[in-house]
């Protein structure tokens, strides 16, 4: 009983840390934090012996349950600092969404692991060019610069499928993909790219978790399942992961931009190895 009560504390003690980690990315860096959750929660599910392909599918389905309240908190709070046209990141997120619900579908049922090392190589390319790339004098505005006509619609509704299907598909938010997109591309400000990112996952991490949710999981290793969400990991995580989000989005009109960009770079590459060598 004594070994069992210890067990749960550290369970206890490393959601804590999980869930001030995430909530602290998200509101500084615009990401869904599943670089964070999604190794952490899966490591945690395989020291309570539950088997290695059920413990990456719950902490996949749980990652993107925590997604996306934590970046609804996180963009209520950058459009309270500092108001912005949410018009861009509404229309990825609801083209993001059906994306994420294919992608979520096509996780729950297979293997992915030739996509996996060639998004990788993609991405390391793109946090390079992140990384290197020097600033332009002058960066677009979304309410100045991006008018949203047919052609924009058009592009924006094949981004975002696109986003959302492999934000459903590796269940790592959304941000890692859209953030370079929008500064490389569209060469938007960090910081409006930043606070669009943030609306994008919290409606297109909602399509990539359905799949999870609905599916039925045989597992008497975890008690408090939904299909492949955990809600005691659920519920703790986002009790600390919310609040923190505020001071990470304080933070973000604080640092400098280049910073945050080259920040940003670095964790894509950390994630681009892991995606190639896990």
């Amino acid at each position: 009983m004594g070994d069992v009560n210890i067990l749960f504390i550290e369970v206890l003690i490393c959601l804590i840390v999980i869930g001030i980690c995430t909530g602290f990315a998200s509101g500084l860096l615009g990401v869904g934090g599943g670089f964070i959750l999604t190794p952490t929660l899966f490591f945690l599910m395989m020291g309570n012996n539950v088997d290695s392909v059920s413990a990456l599918k719950i902490s996949l389905g749980t990652s993107l349950a925590i997604m996306s309240p934590v970046a609804v908190f996180s963009s209520y709070n950058h459009y309270k600092n500092s108001k912005f046209d949410i018009k861009l990141g509404l229309m990825l997120g609801c083209f993001g969404l059906i994306g994420g619900l294919i992608g979520g579908s096509v996780a729950v049922n297979s293997n992915s692991e030739v996509l996996r090392s060639i998004l990788g190589v993609v991405l390391i390319v793109i946090s390079l060019n992140m990384f290197f790339k020097k600033q332009k004098s002058q960066r677009k505005m979304i309410n100045e610069d991006l008018k949203l006509d047919l052609k924009n619609y058009f592009m924006g509704g094949i981004l975002g499928l696109g986003i959302g299907f492999l934000s459903g598909l590796f269940s790592i938010g959304g941000g890692i993909f859209i953030i370079p997109i929008l500064t490389l591309f569209l060469e938007l400000d960090m910081i409006e790219a930043i606070k669009t990112s943030t609306i994008f996952i919290s409606i297109t991490a909602i399509g990539g978790l359905i799949p999870y949710l609905l599916t039925n999981v045989n597992t008497d290793l975890v008690p408090f399942l939904i299909g492949y969400v955990d809600i005691f990991y659920l519920l703790v995580v986002l009790s600390f992961s919310i609040p923190t989000s505020y001071f990470g989005v304080n933070l973000t009109y604080k640092i400098n931009e280049k910073l945050l960009k080259k920040i940003l770079a670095l964790i894509i590459i950390f994630m681009s190895l892991k995606l190639i060598f896990s």
